[in-house]
């Protein structure tokens, strides 16, 4: 296969001049939006060289950053950015790139890991040789030292396309002779990748740039007095002496730690959760881990706040809110009820690894509760947290569900008194072996169906009997993260609030220990940088949990119809005998007691209940459904799905769609060779209303007035590529195209004033139209 390149300033490329058509608003948005993105982060300490005069480091915040985030970040960012060239930040542009990729499912052992601003503070430290950083920007002054500009100037010669297929790999040139020598050899690799050249003024200011040595930006402005104050309160918060405030504090960290915090009055000013040596009043030394449950070598950990100071990237964005409200909540589920603390938990794995064994004296019904009032942050957390990319890691869901939760007063795990402290050590994810063959699936899987049969057997010893509707979680009627909707997008996924598109194959209700075991495997003591026996560890066992949840669904349904609800939604040859041996059906003898006119159809049956009974509408989320003339060709199965790629946005005026491919499968159960559990026949095409997926591959653009035109056309395609190519010279924006950065930006100005706190950057390096 020809490798694609994956060097500076991002595969897509710089914004042609604008052309007339568009109109004088997206003008203002544009920069408006690009402002706000970096408002917390355009300034940072020099890395390098001396201190630069203050006009020098206005340059970059000023006139360079712009363009990088337009340009470069929407494909340089989290770690799946090509040649690890994470150009979130300054530093991450002077800090360079590197030939080893961090998502490998091979690796024998773990790699060094290499996250910002924590495995190396300085650039002197990122070339070391454990990390093997090469610079792409030179500070001699003279641009043609950079590698940068050997590819942006390429670019511009040479317009051609190259490979966009989503597991191409990259090529990584570690200096500017090895960078023209590739160039000679592939001239269509230059930089924006397969997308329009940097139109000239843009060219002319990262050119300036350079030749001025590529300074640095200045000193960041310091935070806004309510910022520092609220700062200094949670900080107290978090510092609190006593043994239970310690140990609340050391729970809240390990399921915050990825959370880009905010304060309400400055949206997007963020920050992170971090643990450190010093304590409130000093400056922060970080104590930096693999994992946030690794032992800190330290007697007292102190939980403190750091600033975010880079450019916000979609596919990694979760945030967070802390608020008087939120503190008042912590207190109330953490420090009203009666319970104590004799020690603090120790850091060996098998206590720090298991959050059933190391937080067992707070109350069980106050973890879960923490975790249902922000479900939609930790859902989020599953999807933009380390694994921001990778089929392997993601074909482990169907490619559309919903996700409810059990309500605590029926979740027996919680209100049984003293089970998950005998439990507990059964609940123990694969993070636990860290990278070690300790980590091998087998015997997690073991200790998984050991807890499951003593669950049946608490369920049985109470006497309990079928599920009924009330033991869903309702969100108290308000909270819409009560019920929640995941897509998945080939290498990535996205949740959203509500119960979006029709009714989807399988669902998903977690109670405590699902939730939190789901959390664990897949943030908390997941590591990116880890072995293939991690990886595919962590990869298996969630197989086990998903399989939990969806009877956790099944509970719900007559227990004659749970046996053939299973089996279609684990079809293929020996695949029965498979779920029978490893993911056996427990608690089978307990009926539910939700009423259905027809068994045949008690899964669509259960949805409109749940809508009609469960859920207010505003929790369903019910405005986002499409216009009527997409709601007739939403969730279809037809012909016209099949040249669809996996996420479409369609603007029509003001309003934006996502088009959502759902490829349906015989079963999810294999990490390999998917392709031969695809049921294409069955394949659908969800429409949301607004902005789904962090990673587009095409953009569609249809005049007002013209969806009914624009539907009609679409129902007629066949799949043939002659007739979508047709549909696409109408219709679609193809990355090679001039108008392509025109439309690009007016969708990432747009996303960000549609959704001012969970907005950023979209990725747009899986953009396969040509």
């Amino acid at each position: 296969m020809t490798q694609a390149p994956a060097t500076p300033c991002g595969r897509p490329g710089m914004h042609r001049a604008w052309p007339a058509a568009v109109p004088a608003l997206v003008r203002l948005l544009v920069p408006l939006c690009l402002w706000l993105l970096s408002a917390s982060s355009c300034a940072h300490a020099p890395v390098q060289g001396e201190v630069e005069p203050p006009a020098a480091q206005e340059t970059f915040a000023a006139k360079v950053r712009p363009i990088l985030e337009a340009r470069c970040v929407v494909c340089h960012a989290c770690y799946n950015s090509p040649c690890q060239l994470n150009q979130q930040t300054y530093e991450g542009l002077e800090r360079g790139g590197n030939t080893q990729p961090i998502y490998d499912g091979t690796r024998l052992t773990a790699m060094q890991p290499t996250r910002m601003f924590q495995d190396a503070t300085s650039t002197r430290q990122w070339r070391a040789p454990q990390f093997k950083f090469f610079p792409v920007i030179s500070h001699s002054g003279t641009p043609a030292d950079s590698v940068l500009h050997h590819f942006i100037v390429q670019r511009r010669g040479d317009a051609r396309g190259g490979d966009f297929s989503a597991d191409r790999a990259p090529v990584c040139p570690d200096g500017v002779d090895a960078a023209t020598a590739y160039l000679k050899q592939r001239p269509e690799a230059g930089m924006p990748y397969g997308m329009p050249a940097l139109e000239d003024a843009q060219f002319q200011a990262l050119e300036d740039w350079l030749a001025a040595g590529a300074p640095p930006p200045p000193e960041p402005v310091p935070a806004p007095a309510a910022t520092q104050a609220a700062i200094a309160r949670w900080e107290r918060f978090f510092g609190g002496d006593d043994l239970r405030s310690q140990l609340v504090a050391r729970y809240l960290y390990e399921h915050l730690f990825l959370a880009h915090l905010h304060f309400g009055s400055n949206a997007r000013d963020f920050y992170r959760l971090v643990r450190s040596r010093t304590p409130a009043g000093q400056p922060v030394d970080e104590i930096v881990t693999v994992r946030p449950f690794d032992d800190p070598k330290v007697a007292r950990v102190h939980y403190r706040l750091v600033r975010l100071t880079e450019t916000i990237a979609h596919k990694t964005h979760a945030p967070f809110e802390l608020n008087d409200r939120k503190l008042a909540r912590f207190r109330e589920l953490f420090f009203d009820p009666a319970w104590a603390v004799q020690a603090l938990p120790g850091y060996e794995p098998e206590v720090a690894a298991n959050p059933f064994v190391a937080f067992a004296a707070i109350p069980p019904r106050s973890r879960y509760q923490f975790m249902l009032d922000d479900a939609y942050y930790l859902v989020r957390a599953f999807i933009h947290g380390p694994v921001c990319k990778g089929q392997i890691a993601l074909n482990v869901i169907d490619e559309h569900f919903w996700v409810m939760f059990l309500a605590p007063d029926a979740d027996l795990t919680v209100t049984a008194p003293d089970f998950l402290r005998t439990a507990g050590e059964d609940l123990r994810v694969p993070a636990e072996g860290g990278d070690g063959l300790e980590a091998i699936y087998g015997r997690f899987k073991a200790s998984q169906l050991r807890y499951l049969q003593r669950r049946s057997e608490l369920y049985a010893r109470a006497g309990a009997q079928g599920r009924r509707l009330e033991d869903l979680w309702n969100g108290g009627g308000t909270n819409r993260d009560a019920i929640l909707t995941v897509y998945r997008h080939f290498d990535s996924a996205s949740v959203s609030r509500g119960a979006l598109g029709a009714t989807p194959k399988t669902g998903w209700v977690m109670d405590y220990p699902i939730f939190e075991r789901i959390y664990y495997d897949l943030v908390a003591g997941f590591n990116v940088f880890g072995n293939v026996v991690h990886q595919l560890s962590t990869r298996r066992y969630m197989d086990n949990l998903r399989v939990e949840a969806e009877d956790g669904f099944l509970r719900f349904l007559p227990r004659s119809e749970r046996p053939r609800l299973r089996e279609a939604w684990y079809r293929g040859p020996g695949v029965e005998e498979y779920m029978r041996s490893i993911d056996p059906y427990f608690e089978q003898s307990l009926d539910t007691r939700v009423r259905f006119r027809d068994p045949a159809q008690a899964k669509e049956e259960l949805w409109a209940q749940v809508k009609a009974r469960v859920f207010a509408p505003a929790v369903l989320g019910s405005a986002r459904a499409p216009e009527a003339a997409l709601s007739e060709l939403a969730d279809v199965a037809a012909p016209f799905v099949a040249p669809f790629p996996d996420l479409t946005l369609l603007r029509s005026g003001d309003e934006v769609f996502s088009l959502v491919r759902n490829k349906s499968h015989l079963n999810v159960s294999f990490m390999f060779l998917e392709e031969s559990y695809r049921a294409p026949a069955e394949d659908t095409l969800g429409i949301v209303r607004g902005y789904v997926g962090s990673y587009p591959n095409l953009f569609l653009v249809v005049p007002p007035g013209k969806l009914g035109q624009f539907a009609g056309e679409l129902n007629a395609l066949r799949g043939d590529d002659e007739g979508w190519q047709r549909f696409l010279d109408r219709w679609g924006v193809r990355r090679s195209s001039k108008g392509f950065w025109a439309s690009a930006d007016w969708f990432l100005a747009h996303e960000l004033l549609d959704e001012p706190i969970e907005g950023g950057l979209l990725d747009l390096s899986r953009y396969v139209s040509k």
